[in-house]
């Protein structure tokens, strides 16, 4: 598609999407094909149509939004409606507006985005919105008139606009020609006062004018806003009234569907297919090419009108004829005839259904779809009633939901609202209160009116100045004054002119004022006030002085000089005097001389120690015992905690420490005893001092940290167990014979080592070596170490890895190195194999260690 042929078909299609805004819930369901269209364009025109209808709908919601707050209501919509969110965003804009205007604020843009920032400034000015309609791009161009659907919406009230630029309409409807959903309203002059004015405006919403329709007590009548004409022909529709010279497509297009800018100056109005330019040179009107005879319809079909374009229909057929459904002409009938519905077939020789539907012989209306059905066929409204509103079935007409009686409304009872049902909707009013209260919407209730003095809260609950003058009369001032009102208060204002310090009196003359008598002096509440003729003055108390402002000061005695207080005491100013009070811990004895007070002699003064000084006195504790906050009181030292935990120290305990008033004593944990210093632990060795008990006879005892362990020792046959290095942590087996052959050609010799660590020992560690007995160079050397077993002792305690343990090799010595720290308690075994091999006579013995890791829990600096 070229771009010539995409701006072609936008402003129709965007101008029908307009339309759809108002006559469908949904933007996404507009029928296709698009009349007018071509069929490669149709694509693009449906997306031009649900993108106007979005902008459109959106727009219109918004001035909802602003005027439901313009109304003092709750900015309250569905989430399903369309367009919520941009009904409470103008809504609320529109009433931080209203509330800058009200305090007489600013009412400078609060930068918050669009539509949000034109709304509070309008709501804040009190401006109208004016026309709003969706015409795409931002071309700025007027919006038109569409005709019988208003796309251009003007809020209520009516805007301000001058009165010399509001076109109206001369006459006013009284509404006995008008018929809307409700029926049609006949008013007789002798009923008129008898029954309730009916505000068509609202009625029939968007029907009655295409731009802004003003409601009467005998009915309503339409206007225009700035710039435009009411159609004198209709009295309803309003139209541009510009001269086309001074305009042109882009800044201000009158056109209602092309518009192309002259050479010379001006714009030309043109119109689509099927539609020439009428006598304003700016709106189109529909081509009758029924009438005219441009239509070329088939023999047998009559041409019918249609908005832009036409259709050519099967004509009925003459008595004694018959449709024939295939061939779509009338042929003659047979003997046989054919009910209501159906159509004889010539072909077939058999009734068959005609479908009403696809001949065009239904009498569906505008908004109804045609579906055929055997023998008639049935109407279905296509677009959707929208929201607020049901579809009855049998009658296929909408009705309007009540949701204040189904319970599907929002307004809070709690907070003051009742729901008030509307056509389509509903609306939450808030309760009325009585006068000089004013609602409260976030609390719900009638909130008293707290106004200044000399002002009233009005009906509307905004504070107004009283009139005190005409409210209570002469009576408010003396003979010779008159009252004048000020906002907020009055004021008596003098008939008679007298020098100042005097005022008139009764017989006209002037007499002194005594200021102080009357209270209209300006002493201060220290100062004395001594009336003169015509004026008074100030006096200060003793030992206050007069400022260069008037005001009395306090005379500070205490800056004279040190001496005029002993050096036992200090001074203190006090207002026109001072005082020497003595320094804290004397006392003022005979003679107002300050002695000092031993505050050791009051019992309980200190707790434990007292210690009496010149003015003072501060305790101390005993030994074990510190001073509280208060310096008086003394508190236990708990050494347990207030000398354990810190960096590089191990606390004053071993093991476990148990505070004691004024004191502590350390104690350790099974298997483990106290030094002598009474603070560390040491492991107790169950296995030397004959403590332990191990049943098994070729058990040994074993002794670990904090407890010992009896693993059983069994040598194979033919080896005998011997202590190889002379402790009680390794045993070996050794065989007895090594004469045969075969004995020297297997195990040679076997040990059994035992070693226990804490969790937390340093790694990495030497565990265990182990080097070839008898080295020779013409034999071979092999090393291999083996996990055989990692018994955790605790539930969810980690097994040992063989990755935690390295084995370094050399040709005739082994080592193995912890290299990771094994959580405990935890039994680990190990064995370190050894191959001796003959590369002449092949394999040549073996010897291997096993290895008890017995792993306890972290050490505790016992």
């Amino acid at each position: 598609m070229v771009a010539g042929k995409l701006y072609d078909v936008f402003e129709p299609c965007c101008l029908e999407g307009v339309k759809w805004s108002s006559a469908s819930y949904r933007c996404d369901n507009y029928p296709a094909p698009v009349v007018n269209i071509s069929d490669a364009d149709q694509a693009a025109c449906l997306s031009i149509i649900e993108i106007c209808c979005i902008k459109q709908t959106q727009m219109q919601t918004c001035e909802d939004g602003k005027q439901t707050a313009l109304d003092g209501d709750l900015c309250a919509i569905r989430d399903m409606e369309p367009g919520a969110e941009q009904f409470r965003e103008c809504c609320h804009c529109c009433r931080l507006g209203v509330v800058a205007r009200d305090t007489m604020q600013q009412c400078s843009s609060p930068n918050l985005g669009e539509p949000c920032d034109s709304k509070y400034r309008e709501c804040c000015k009190g401006e109208s919105s004016g026309n709003l309609s969706f015409t795409g791009g931002s071309s700025g161009r007027a919006p038109r008139n569409t005709g019988s659907q208003a796309v251009v919406f003007t809020e209520p009230p009516l805007p301000t606009w001058p009165d010399e630029q509001l076109e109206t309409s001369t006459p006013v409807y009284d509404g006995s020609d008008f018929q809307g959903d409700s029926g049609t309203r006949n008013l007789d002059d002798g009923e008129e006062d008898d029954l309730e004015d009916v505000d068509e405006c609202s009625l029939f919403d968007g029907q009655v004018c295409s731009h802004v329709c003003v409601d009467t007590s005998k009915g309503f009548y339409c206007s225009c806003p700035p710039g435009m004409v009411l159609d004198k022909t209709d009295n309803r529709t309003c139209r541009v009234d510009v001269n086309l010279g001074d305009l042109t497509c882009k800044l201000n297009n009158p056109c209602e569907q092309q518009c192309v800018d002259k050479i010379s100056g001006g714009v030309e109005c043109r119109c689509y297919d099927g539609f020439r330019l009428a006598v304003d040179l700016t709106s189109c009107e529909d081509i009758d090419e029924c009438e005219e005879g441009v239509a070329m319809c088939p023999s047998g079909q009559r041409c019918i009108n249609t908005r832009g374009r036409f259709t050519c229909m099967t004509a009925r057929c003459p008595g004694g004829y018959v449709l024939n459904s295939l061939t779509g002409q009338c042929e003659l009938a047979s003997e046989r005839d054919c009910t209501p519905g159906f159509g004889f077939n010539s072909v077939t020789g058999r009734c068959e259904d005609l479908n009403e539907c696809g001949l065009g012989v239904d009498h569906c209306r505008t908004g109804e779809r045609c579906e055929n059905t055997v023998g008639s066929y049935v109407c279905r409204r296509v677009r959707h009633c929208g929201t607020g509103y049901t579809l009855d079935e049998s009658t296929q007409k909408c009705f309007d939901n009540d949701e204040c009686m189904l319970g599907t409304h929002n307004c809070d009872s709690g907070l003051g609202y009742t729901c008030q049902n509307t056509r389509g909707s509903f609306r939450c009013v808030p309760k009325t209160c009585p006068k000089g209260y004013l609602f409260n919407s976030a609390m719900g209730e009638c909130k008293l009116v707290n106004c200044d003095t000399g002002m009233r809260a009005n009906e509307a609950g905004n504070c107004k100045d009283i009139d005190e003058c005409e409210e209570y009369g002469r009576s408010i001032c003396k003979r010779h004054q008159e009252c004048v009102n000020t906002r907020g208060s009055y004021y008596c204002r003098n008939l008679v002119t007298c020098p100042p310090g005097y005022e008139p009196s009764d017989n006209a003359g002037c007499q002194d004022i005594n200021e102080c008598e009357v209270g209209t002096h300006k002493c201060g509440a220290e100062q004395e006030c001594i009336n003169r003729q015509g004026t008074y003055f100030c006096q200060c108390p003793r030992g206050l002085r007069h400022d260069n402002s008037g005001r009395c000061l306090d005379v500070d005695e205490c800056a004279y000089g040190a001496a005029i207080c002993p050096s036992n005491s200090r001074c203190v100013n006090t207002l026109g005097s001072f005082k020497c009070d003595c320094k804290e811990g004397l006392v003022s004895g005979a003679n107002d001389q300050c002695t000092d007070v031993d505050e050791c002699a009051v019992e309980g003064v200190c707790q434990h120690n007292c210690v009496n000084v010149l003015g003072t006195f501060f305790c101390s504790c005993n030994r074990g015992y510190q001073l509280r906050d208060d310096k008086r009181t003394c508190e236990d030292i708990d050494e347990c905690t207030q000398f354990g935990g810190r960096p590089g120290r191990r606390g004053v305990c071993g093991g476990r420490c148990l505070n004691l008033p004024g004191s502590y004593r350390c104690e350790c944990p099974d298997g483990w005893r106290l030094k002598p210093d009474g603070r560390s632990c040491q492991d107790i060795n169950e296995c030397t001092e004959g403590s332990a008990f191990c049943p098994h006879s070729d058990s040994i005892c074993i002794n670990t940290r904090g407890g010992y362990k009896c693993p059983i020792v069994q040598c194979p046959e033919g080896f005998l167990k011997i202590n190889s290095t002379k402790k009680q942590n390794s045993l070996r087996c050794k065989r007895i014979s090594v004469d045969c052959p075969e004995c020297r050609r297997g195990l040679i010799s076997q040990s059994f080592n035992f070693l226990s660590f804490a969790s937390n020992v340093l790694v990495p560690a030497p565990l265990f070596s182990m080097s070839a007995g008898h080295r020779s160079s013409r034999k071979m050397y092999s090393w291999h170490l083996e996990l055989i077993s990692a018994r955790p002792l605790l539930e969810g305690t980690p097994a040992a890895l063989e990755s935690d343990f390295k084995l370094e090799r050399k040709r005739h010595f082994a080592r193995v190195t912890l290299l990771n720290r094994i959580e405990g308690p935890q039994d680990v075994l190990l064995k370190l194999s050894l191959n001796v091999s003959n590369p002449y006579s092949g394999f040549d013995g073996s010897a291997e260690s096993k290895i008890y890791l017995y792993i306890t829990e972290k050490d505790s600096n016992f």
